[in-house]
């Protein structure tokens, strides 16, 4: 299994490096959506629908992700002449706003579970409401993020994207090595039984090193203790976006959202950290001020 998962991250690697640096903003946000359409997808298998009801989500959410494409391409977001640097006065960005109320919502729904919420869940219409509004904010985001300062360099919000997910690879390679040597103390028992607190501590751990490592060659103006607490809180984000996946898997009674991807799963499997993390990375930059 650990030998399947690292054949099929570095394969996937280069692929993730052209993504985030050859296409320009319009394009990368066009690819993005087919990669999201993948996410629906699989998503909406964990809606325990039949084929009719499946098919509406994916439709649904891809109305969605197409309806803030329309919206950002109306205000000229991705003209070359316009500076994307304004983007939080947009109206789309407002959705950024719901999506943070949402992972708060979520992240409580996880803590509570089962005894209090697992009703909640029981049927596929909040499942269906909050991941079309998981998927259509985090592709916001994203694009968001890849825009950061783009007319005075180009490649900044692809440096940025590349830190995030950084933060996040590193978060989760540090838990599965950390849980396997270490790991005693079960973190979320109900939800995931194979997580624990050790797992925990040492994936954050992790995430911290190579997060700084990464921000220390960009240029940043960093005061770091504030963002060894951002990456401490995009740590927990990232666990609480793994968990609430793993929340609704169990829900549905499998095991993976797909298995596309050799060793890993689906490719839900692989982002539902980096689908909570996202949003809340946006208004880390606001908070440390990285665009001033």
């Amino acid at each position: 299994m650990l030998k399947q998962r690292i054949i099929t991250a570095v394969l996937l690697l280069p692929l993730v490096g052209c993504l985030l640096f050859l296409p320009d903003l319009l394009t990368f946000s066009a690819i993005l959506v087919a990669v999201f359409a993948i996410l629906a997808w699989e998503w909406s298998r964990l809606l325990e629908t039949g084929k009719v009801g499946q098919s509406v989500f994916i439709v649904l959410s891809l109305a969605a992700i197409g309806g803030v494409f329309y919206q950002l391409n109306e205000q000229s977001f991705f003209s070359d002449s316009v500076m994307p640097s304004l983007w939080y006065d947009a109206y789309p960005f407002k959705l950024l706003l719901v999506a943070l109320m949402l992972w708060v919502v979520a992240s409580i729904v996880v803590v509570l579970y089962p005894n209090a919420t697992k009703s909640m869940f029981r049927g596929p219409w909040l499942r269906g409401l909050f991941g079309i509004v998981i998927l259509a904010s985090a592709w916001l985001a994203i694009v968001i993020i890849r825009s950061l300062l783009i007319n005075l360099d180009y490649n900044f919000g692809a440096w940025m994207l590349l830190l995030m997910l950084v933060i996040i690879w590193g978060a989760d390679v540090g838990a599965y090595f950390a849980g396997k040597t270490l790991g005693k103390t079960k973190l979320a028992p109900v939800v995931s039984p194979n997580k624990t607190w050790e797992g925990a501590i040492g994936g954050l751990v992790l995430a911290i090193i190579v997060g700084c490592l990464v921000a220390s060659i960009l240029p940043l103006a960093l005061d770091w203790l504030q963002f060894v607490v951002f990456i401490v809180l995009m740590v927990v984000l990232s666990v609480f976006g793994d968990l609430f996946e793993s929340m609704l898997k169990r829900q549905a009674k499998i095991k993976d959202s797909s298995n596309i991807l050799p060793g890993h799963g689906g490719l839900l499997d692989r982002l539902d950290s980096t689908l909570s993390v996202a949003p809340f990375f946006v208004a880390g930059v606001l908070w440390l001020e990285l665009l001033t």
